[in-house]
């Protein structure tokens, strides 16, 4: 089976408070993280994966730095510019103009993802055989690490509120369905609450990774 990940790189990160850090680019994907930039862990997981086959990362006018940066890792990588009209339409303009199959995209700002959690959603997708799948966590996994999570869903079987972590796998055949079936994966792994949205998520992240003797935490 050949599964395509997309990486979505394109956001404006209006969230993200520049004026609080001394940087380079004004980029937030671009942010220094262990030795490296905030995307390149995410690029290193996927490429990693046993599951995944090609690796598309999506781009718009509000990231030309990270664009140029991308071009200069040699590793293979597809490029696309997307018209930058937010991550849903954005998404779909990828996947019709590609053609691809099943898709799983990933947010560029979770830098703790690994290659074995990629495998187990993509697993879990074929499992549950439904069109689409979102990954979430449950609210009380953050409030344990001490974060604040920006968007939360309640669920619909129990009280649980959930939030989405920014890992989806859609079947591309479906895209303009209105309507999608879809599954949902509470996962349970801390590496996928770290999403970057804020500078005082990254300043946490930090914090926790400076607190770790071991750099096998990536």
């Amino acid at each position: 089976m050949q599964i395509a990940a997309i990486i979505m790189a394109g956001g404006k990160s209006s969230r993200f408070d520049f004026n609080k850090i001394e940087i380079k680019y004004r980029e937030k994907l671009l942010l220094p993280l262990g030795g490296k930039y905030l995307i390149e862990h995410v690029i290193e997981a996927i490429l990693a994966s046993k599951k995944i086959n090609k690796l598309i990362i999506a781009v718009s006018s509000f990231t030309p730095h990270t664009k140029s940066i991308i071009k200069t890792l040699n590793l293979p990588i597809e490029l696309i510019e997307t018209p930058g009209a937010g991550y849903h339409s954005d998404l779909k303009f990828i996947i019709k103009k590609l053609k691809l199959g099943i898709t799983i995209t990933v947010v560029a700002d979770i830098p703790l993802i690994k290659p074995d959690i990629l495998d187990e959603i993509i697993n879990k997708y074929f499992i549950l055989n439904k069109p689409a799948l979102t990954v979430m966590a449950d609210m009380r996994l953050f409030i344990q690490h001490g974060l604040t999570p920006t968007i939360v869903f309640p669920s619909e079987n129990d009280q649980k509120k959930l939030i989405p972590v920014g890992i989806n796998v859609i079947n591309g055949d479906a895209i303009d369905q209105q309507e999608l079936d879809q599954a949902i994966l509470i996962s349970k792994r801390v590496e996928l609450i770290y999403n970057i949205n804020t500078i005082d998520d990254y300043f946490k992240l930090k914090k926790k990774i400076k607190n770790r003797k071991t750099k096998s935490f990536f």
